[in-house]
């Protein structure tokens, strides 16, 4: 039935007017929740999705097609404290002081040429990611691996902007976990941490608040020092052959582990480090598990369209069958220790199955995720990143060109017959299809065109002088803009004096 509404003039002004101001007043858009996953060792081959024809990835595979990954995504530092540190606080390690993970040094800082840098954690004054998001009303959780503080409990992060954070120091080992953590029979923390943060979700959405959510696992890191599978694993495998029948009760990880000593043996058995690869191919796809276990929460919760989640590792990886077509490893600056993937989800905003070239680091995600939400940043804390929003929703191809920076003062391994660390100071720039790596320590450079050398297999800084000087300027001024501690010669270096007649620079 229509109905017919007679109105005086003064009347429907008024009401004109009311109508106007109800359908110009500015809605407020909901808030985007935002799950960020961060992997722990995974080089930029350590997915089936990005050229591992063997690996078994099939949740974080669905992530790669359903959002746009990046070619050239790179980790701010080759070892993980430092990246993370970068990722949290949006700035690069001089103005945070996570320069490494630990002083490798101590006790042989006579054979340095240069005061190194003091390692400290995350300060509580940063401005974290987390904090920011909660001032915007989000709810915060972090469970993982924090290893932004140093090892300083002062430095937890429940105290830089996390409601809820739990950290820990292996995937098994619990002594170290913060709050104390009981895992329940034949559950490993990643399991663990997995439920909690499934709650979380699932609380924020039934408070109907928006979610920052960080996941920092501690796969697919291997060390034999501090997790019995790793201990185990090691030392029943000085004969590489033997198979890998761990006996603990941490019974999806172990069958993980299981099932690629089984695969790789027609694959890769000829390779000396086979065990090696199938430990960390196993821990991948327990990894993968507990990723498709969140993407099943935001799913079955219904807030898909309204969740942004990024998958990303923190460096590269120690196995060179998990780096990909790259020279190095975890802990070296060539591409092998930082080429890493990036992965970014937002049904209806970026589209499925797009890719970029585009170079981007790891201090880019906290203005890009406080961009696609619609987060201010905050003010008068400087963040040394871009936002990459307008690649990702597909406005723009190509961001304004600029460089981008690592600044790694760590020293490890002395050769005391060769007088030489195996690791030292690197400061990296990549500019355009350009890389220069120095090492102040010897006073050595190489250039590289990752255009024409992305394996990083000719050193061109002889032939292209120009491309050298502009490169090393650019890279000093940066650290003077930066405010980067400077080098300072170290009064008590052991061979000075003979060193003074010899150090010449050896890029002539």
């Amino acid at each position: 039935m229509k109905r017919h509404w007679l109105y005086t003039g003064a009347g429907t002004a008024a009401l004109t007017l009311s109508a106007t101001n109800l359908f110009s007043a500015p809605v407020e858009q909901k808030k985007p929740n935002v799950l960020l996953i961060l992997a722990d060792d995974m080089g930029y081959n350590g997915l089936h999705c990005y050229g591992n024809s063997w690996l078994e990835t099939p949740n974080i595979d669905k992530l790669y097609a359903e959002g746009m990954h990046f070619t050239n995504g790179y980790s701010a530092a080759p070892v993980c404290q430092p990246s993370r540190i970068a990722i949290l606080s949006g700035q690069y390690s001089p103005r945070t002081g996570g320069y490494r993970v630990v002083d490798r040094f101590k006790g042989k800082e006579n054979l340095i040429k240069y005061i190194v840098p003091k390692l400290t954690g995350m300060a509580l004054e940063k401005i974290t990611i987390a904090e920011t998001f909660k001032k915007a009303g989000y709810t915060t959780a972090m469970y993982g691996k924090w290893h932004a503080g140093n090892y300083k409990p002062s430095l937890h992060p429940r105290y830089q902007g996390f409601d809820e954070a739990y950290k820990c120091a292996g995937y098994i080992d619990t002594h170290k976990a913060d709050p104390e953590v009981t895992l329940p029979p034949g559950m490993d923390l990643p399991e663990y941490f997995t439920q909690k943060a499934t709650k979380f979700m699932e609380k924020a959405h039934k408070d109907g608040k928006p979610f920052f959510l960080y996941m920092p696992y501690f796969l697919v890191h291997c060390s034999s020092r501090s997790n019995p599978i790793d201990i185990a694993f090691f030392k029943r495998h000085k004969d590489t052959k033997l198979p890998i029948n761990d006996k603990s009760d941490h019974t999806n990880i172990t069958k993980a582990i299981n099932h690629y000593k089984e695969k790789l043996k027609d694959i890769i058995s000829q390779d000396k480090n086979f065990a090696y690869t199938a430990l960390i191919a196993g821990k991948t796809t327990h990894l993968d598990a507990c990723v498709g276990e969140l993407m099943k929460t935001v799913s079955k919760l219904g807030i898909s369209d309204d969740t942004i989640i990024i998958f990303t590792s923190d460096n590269g990886s120690p196995a060179i069958p998990f780096v990909g077509p790259f020279r190095g490893r975890k802990g070296d600056t060539y591409d092998g220790g930082m080429h890493v993937p990036y992965i970014f989800v937002w049904p209806g905003k970026i589209k499925a199955g797009s890719v970029s070239d585009e170079r981007i680091i790891g201090v880019d995600l906290y203005p890009t995720l406080l961009g696609l939400a619609g987060v201010k940043p905050p003010e008068n804390y400087p963040l040394d990143g871009v936002n990459i929003t307008p690649i990702l929703l597909g406005e723009k191809k190509q961001l304004a060109p600029r460089s981008i920076y690592c600044y790694f003062p760590k020293y490890a391994g002395y050769n005391a017959k060769k007088r030489r660390w195996a690791d030292s100071w690197r400061n990296v720039i990549f500019d355009g299809n350009y890389k220069l790596i120095e090492t102040p320590e010897y006073v050595e450079y190489e250039l590289y065109n990752l255009g024409k050398d992305p394996k990083e297999t000719t050193n061109l800084i002889n032939d292209e002088p120009e491309k050298r000087t502009t490169l090393i300027n650019k890279l000093h001024q940066w650290m003077i803009d930066i405010n980067a501690p400077k080098l300072t010669p170290n009064p008590d270096y052991k061979y000075k004096k003979s060193d003074q007649d010899s150090n010449s620079d050896k890029t002539e």
